[in-house]
């Protein structure tokens, strides 16, 4: 079968969570079909070596400069006016637009995949040709309707979610299949599209790749978050536990230490770096050995969508995780058993403790969950739950 993907991130190498998802599952749907990978950049993404190495198992593999979003500019302020969302309308593409055409008219497309909500508008070229938009979340759209800080802006956020459910829907009725990291998010698309056909396929993990290093001596009292505050669900998570949970933590222990992860971009950080026990490392290129020396990871996120990629990857890797019932939603795990869950700050700072201080609970939440990631998140299932899914719509008769 002849597969164009188009991927909103540049896949190789993968550093970030997206990349991640699309580069392991590329790799599943390359074992068995014939694809070809379209992909946005970023400025240093498609080195030679890279391309290179993409092109091992993709049949090819083309690249074009991912348009950046300006709300400012005019092409975004006549978004108003469009059935899209204006940032859709804003970062659309007349190249990889004709790139797509050019390859639909070399030979025959037997299915296009677009990889995350950027990609929507390019379904729509091909409109006969079987597709899935893979890994929609509309969560983060509620959440800036929820979170708005003023009435104007809450109506602009309500504006923009409209126009979102609005174009996933004429979508989904007219036969793209729409998949979903969690049940959570399948909720949302069934809010205001119930008949349609939306597939849960979780984030994963290389259990091959993360795992225990036995030789790492971990640090007493330590927390680690594994994820950059360029994005506002980190930030906000990361605000929430420096200010709020670790000075309690502090309290019992004083040596409590709060490491941050991931690139800080723009963002000030010079208040939350200024608090007694927080760090910030900035990019780390091999985040595995800078983990496990921590006593757990904690993710207390507030918002956001989708599953979380740290969470598995430092069950993966035999760290104990403490989280807040959102951070750990569209998991499948057990609390006490896989995973420690907290909502409150107390709560939260009574999690760390407890494994700060009992050394047979570490090593059975540690156990625990690396049993359940090889067991339910390894990326070679998703991969397996993508191809089957994939055989599916590709017999899908498209309407007229």
């Amino acid at each position: 079968m002849r597969i164009v993907f188009i991927s909103w991130w540049w896949p190789y190498p993968a550093t970030n969570g997206s990349k991640i998802r699309v580069y392991n599952l590329l790799r599943s749907l390359a074992e068995q079909h014939q694809v070809t990978l379209l992909s946005f950049t970023d400025p240093g993404d498609a080195t030679p070596d890279s391309v290179l190495h993409l092109q091992s198992f993709c049949e090819r593999v083309e690249s074009i400069p991912k348009p950046q979003y300006n709300p400012g500019g005019m092409k975004a302020m006549l978004g108003y006016f469009s059935r899209w969302p204006r940032s859709l309308v804003d970062v659309y593409s007349a190249p990889m637009a004709k790139l797509l055409w050019d390859m639909a008219a070399e030979k025959p497309i037997d299915l296009l995949i677009g990889s995350e909500f950027q990609t929507m508008r390019y379904l729509d070229l091909l409109p006969r040709i079987p597709a899935i938009l893979e890994e929609f979340e509309i969560t983060s759209f509620h959440n800036q309707v929820e979170n708005a800080a003023s009435t104007t802006r809450r109506m602009r956020a309500q504006l923009t979610l409209n126009k979102m459910e609005s174009s996933a829907r004429a979508q989904l009725e007219r036969g793209v299949v729409y998949t979903v990291v969690s049940e959570t998010e399948r909720d949302y698309v069934r809010l205001f599209a119930p008949r349609s056909q939306v597939e849960v396929i979780p984030n994963g993990v290389d259990t091959h790749i993360h795992q225990p290093d036995p030789t790492i001596e971990i640090q007493p009292h330590t927390a680690v978050y594994n994820g950059a505050v360029t994005y506002n669900a980190n930030l906000d998570a990361v605000t929430y536990f420096a200010h709020d949970v670790l000075p309690l933590l502090r309290a019992r222990h004083a040596d409590a230490s709060f490491t941050v992860t991931g690139g800080t971009g723009t963002v000030d950080i010079s208040g939350l770096k200024a608090l007694p026990g927080v760090h910030f490392t900035g990019f780390v290129p091999e985040i595995a050995p800078l983990v496990q020396r921590h006593r757990a990871v904690v993710v207390p996120l507030r918002q956001g969508g989708g599953t979380r990629l740290k969470i598995l990857e430092a069950m993966a890797q035999g760290v104990p995780v403490v989280a807040s019932r959102k951070g750990a939603e569209g998991l499948n795990v057990t609390d006490g058993e896989t995973i420690l869950l907290a909502d409150s700050p107390t709560g939260i700072c009574d999690a760390l403790d407890r494994l700060f201080r009992d050394d047979a609970l570490h090593t059975r939440i540690a156990t625990n969950a690396r049993a359940l990631v090889e067991r339910e998140y390894d990326w070679r299932v998703m991969g397996q739950q993508l191809l089957r899914l994939v055989e599916q719509v590709a017999r899908k008769s498209i309407p007229a």
